[in-house]
């Protein structure tokens, strides 16, 4: 078998005293590069070293604000909407490029990435809500093209393995007003590009109700909340995923954290946030690697080799710090890989 490729959701918690906000003001004015460079590096410098085989860069603003602002700043666009090329462009990618050169330099090897984009579903429901008009819909999956290529061109010192299209709403928002139809024609358009260029292209849903579909685009790896959710893989025909090739990205550890700290609260009658000691437990007792490798393991004996991607269910962004979800990276790296060295001990 392949081995299972640990990456990850892209967002983070800010370091300590650095607010989403003031990311969002530095990232848009540029007057404090240095300071913003230096937040984004270390953290993409730590995913590699807890052991991320794919990290995405991190990403500490709002997704879909990410993208959508650029879009609807008349100043980078031909008209309304229609973005200009060369003003699609991830700045994060660009400040990643210097780890990466340096991660060369290091191993000799070229670090592969994931880029996470926003799919043209959720930018359109943010900016459009619930209507259906289909040219908007067509010019915004034109405008992830366009940042898909602006990527491609920052890659300087990396390579891009997967590009994923953030489209949580499909599948579960009953204010999306579009035909099937309508969604397969913006995905492919979305992610026909990167898949000429030899990347996967994935997209993250929280639920695979609308897998099926998604199975009739050029996206090739469907990911979804498996960890939280473990009856998702009821909704999935393996025939399906091998007629049409398509894979897996499962989410093999949780990342609902106030889910999470319930459960803590219940099991030890305490008030995690006056008692914060007992945060540790999320990930000494909870979301431990062995739980991480014994999902993969169940999902595995349901999907086998269509699973290519394995993560945490979602993007840690609202955790309460940095330590406590590079810990969840951490100990998820230590289940997948303790997965594969097992799979390929049976192989042998």
């Amino acid at each position: 078998m392949q081995d299972i490729i640990f990456t990850d959701g892209g967002s983070l918690p800010t370091p300590e005293g650095i607010t989403r906000e003031w990311i969002k003001t530095a990232a848009e004015n540029r007057d404090e590069d240095e300071k913003l460079f230096s937040i984004v590096r270390e953290a993409f410098r730590r995913k590699i070293d807890v052991g991320l085989h794919v990290p995405t860069y991190p990403q500490f603003r709002d997704m879909i604000g990410q993208f959508l602002d650029i879009i609807k700043d008349e100043k980078n666009c031909y008209e309304p909407y229609l973005l200009k090329e060369e003003n699609a462009k991830i700045l994060e990618l660009e400040i990643i490029d210097e780890v990466a050169k340096q991660y060369r330099e290091e191993t000799g090897e070229t670090l592969e990435v994931r880029v996470c984009i926003a799919g043209p579903t959720d930018l359109y429901l943010q900016a459009f809500g619930a209507t259906g008009y289909a040219d908007a819909y067509h010019i915004l999956a034109l405008d992830i093209e366009d940042f898909i290529k602006q990527a491609f061109l920052a890659a300087k010192n990396f390579k891009i393995k997967i590009i994923a299209l953030d489209e949580p709403s499909l599948g579960i928002n009953d204010r999306i007003q579009f035909s099937d139809a309508d969604i397969v024609s913006a995905l492919t358009v979305a992610s026909t590009y990167a898949r000429k260029q030899g990347a996967d292209v994935g997209i993250h849903l929280h639920s695979p109700l609308k897998y099926k579909l998604v199975c009739e685009t050029p996206i090739n790896v469907i990911g979804f909340e498996y960890a939280a959710t473990p009856s998702y893989l009821n909704l999935l025909d393996k025939k399906v995923l091998e007629d049409s090739d398509t894979y897996i990205r499962l989410g093999v550890s949780r990342t609902d954290i106030s889910s999470l700290i319930g459960i803590v609260n219940e099991t030890y009658g305490v008030n995690v946030w006056k008692e914060k000691e007992y945060m540790q437990k999320i990930v000494t007792d909870l979301e431990t690697p062995a739980v991480v490798k014994k999902r993969l393991e169940t999902a595995y004996s349901a999907l086998g080799d269509r699973i290519k991607y394995a993560s945490p269910d979602c993007g840690l962004a609202f955790w309460p710090d940095q330590e406590l979800a590079f810990k969840l990276l951490e100990n998820t790296a230590k289940g997948i890989n303790e997965f594969n060295e097992e799979k390929r001990k049976q192989e042998e």
